[in-house]
């Protein structure tokens, strides 16, 4: 279970990588009802601070979101709200938000460790 939970994280990073987006003003929400909307997310989560951008991973199949998402605020103060302010319900489900940790790729953690 921990290594599928592991690998799903690890794709949804690699989707978000790209976006450049800071660490420390990104959150990644997991557990997120398929009925669950991206205005629904931010109306929710602007409580802890002012919204640069919401996320949703979607199945290309379907069309309905994977149950995951992302939320980078303007300031970090707000992201570490939002972590610590736990737990969070979201159309009666409980939503786990996590910090966003960047992937460091082969090459440059090769270089780290040299």
């Amino acid at each position: 279970m921990r290594s599928a939970f592991r690998n799903v994280t690890t794709s949804i990073r690699k989707l978000i990588e790209p976006n450049t987006q800071a660490p420390g003003q990104t959150v990644y929400l997991t557990h997120v009802k398929w009925i669950t909307g991206k205005s629904q997310l931010e109306h929710y989560f602007k409580r802890y601070g002012q919204i640069q951008s919401v996320n949703m991973f979607y199945d290309s199949r379907t069309g309905l979101h994977r149950g995951f998402a992302s939320i980078t605020f303007e300031e970090k103060e707000s992201a570490s709200k939002a972590i610590e302010q736990r737990p969070h319900v979201i159309d009666g489900d409980r939503v786990d938000v996590e910090p966003y940790v960047p992937l460091i790729s082969k090459n440059k953690k090769k270089d780290v460790m040299l």
